[in-house]
């Protein structure tokens, strides 16, 4: 490895800002990294990290920062815009590498340097975050025991408040060709193709959910063998065939100067919500799968609870950063969050800020 530290590559936007102060917590030396050096003198004063200019544009910025970094956290995005570079510079220099990115386009195109990593003997672990990653582990386990994977399907019930960040990394999402991953390939399909009735324990109970390209369409099928991956999140049930029947037209709508409108109103800045507002937003999830285990067609399901996504993303960013410099991390190449790092592992870690999870019984419905 060419350095020693932990980086945070974004250590002054909202969710940079946020992984930097849960490895302070847990008393890791930072090393946080942003192109504006007077940006990073709070951090500096406040929690004692060591600052580093860096630029996702600056190729040989990104270079010094992969030689001083034992693992670089990338929290700069859209990801699809800025990624690669950085994940060029740490393969290169034999760094270690996860971001906190929920772009499935990114994350395939990432793939096409696998072999490089590999030789090089770097993990590389795009969306190693609140979303992915939890059901990406989650679903490696609700798979144990199941010889033939029909189908794993991810279904998100969250009223989360959207950082800036994230609501300019969805408008991006929602211009993009996004993926379904069915008969054992990715195939392109739009957003909110399809319907879904799931089954929650109350009070959510039946809920509608509508087709989203998130990435676990792209990491579940690196770790098992199963012939269909979908995502899902749920919407208000009068929504649910409004939102599939407008979503063809979405992308063309922002691409006109609606588009740019809502830009602006999203606006440039690097704000998110507040301590209070994230501890009162809650999610479930559901992982369902579909298969044959012992001889017999069957069918599996794993519930999970919690609050605060954006603070469990900086936890599983911490996390997967200091096991990737634990002695004796071996693992090599693109990787899925549940092929870096053991998943009952990671989720176990999670219980102790809020994270439950149960089998439950699994019951869907396709919306027509």
């Amino acid at each position: 490895m060419a350095g020693t530290a932990i980086s945070v590559l974004g250590a002054t936007g909202y969710t940079g800002g946020l992984i930097v102060h849960e490895l302070r917590r847990r008393g890791v030396a930072v090393l946080a990294a942003a192109r504006n050096r007077d940006k990073l003198q709070p951090l500096v004063e406040n929690l004692g990290v060591e600052p580093f200019v860096a630029d996702v544009r600056d190729a040989a910025s990104l270079d010094r920062l992969a030689q001083r970094s034992r693992v670089i956290i990338n929290t700069v995005g859209p990801f699809v815009d800025y990624g690669e570079p950085v994940i060029r510079a740490a393969i290169s220099n034999g760094t270690h590498y996860l971001d906190t990115t929920g772009e499935q386009p990114f994350v395939k195109a990432m793939l096409a340097h696998d072999e490089w990593a590999r030789r090089q003997r770097v993990a590389v672990v795009c969306a190693q975050a609140f979303e992915v990653a939890v059901a990406d582990c989650a679903a490696a386990i609700a798979a144990a025991g199941f010889r033939d994977l029909a189908a794993i399907h991810v279904t998100y019930a969250t009223g989360a408040h959207p950082s800036q960040g994230t609501q300019r990394t969805v408008l991006r999402m929602l211009q993009s060709v996004g993926y379904a991953y069915r008969g054992s390939a990715w195939v392109e399909e739009r957003a909110a193709a399809s319907t879904r009735r799931v089954d929650f324990p109350p009070p959510l109970g039946w809920a509608a959910a509508v087709s989203f390209p998130s990435a676990e369409v792209i990491t579940i099928p690196r770790h098992l063998s199963v012939r269909e991956v979908r995502t899902f999140m749920v919407v208000p049930r009068f929504a649910a065939r409004l939102v599939s029947a407008a979503a063809p037209s979405v992308g063309a709508l922002l691409r006109t100067p609606l588009g740019r409108l809502a830009r602006r109103v999203i606006g440039e800045g690097t704000g998110g919500p507040d301590v209070a507002t994230r501890a009162g937003d809650a999610f479930h999830l559901a992982i369902d799968v579909r298969g044959v285990r012992a001889g017999a067609a069957a069918s599996g399901r794993l519930l999970l609870r919690g609050h605060d996504p954006y603070g469990l993303t900086a936890v599983i960013a911490a996390y997967g950063a200091q096991q990737m410099c634990a002695a004796g991390y071996d693992r090599a190449g693109v990787l899925a969050p549940a092929s870096a790092f053991a998943p009952r592992a990671l989720l176990d870690h999670l219980r102790q800020f809020g994270l439950t999870y149960e089998a439950g019984a699994s019951e869907t419905k396709r919306g027509t």
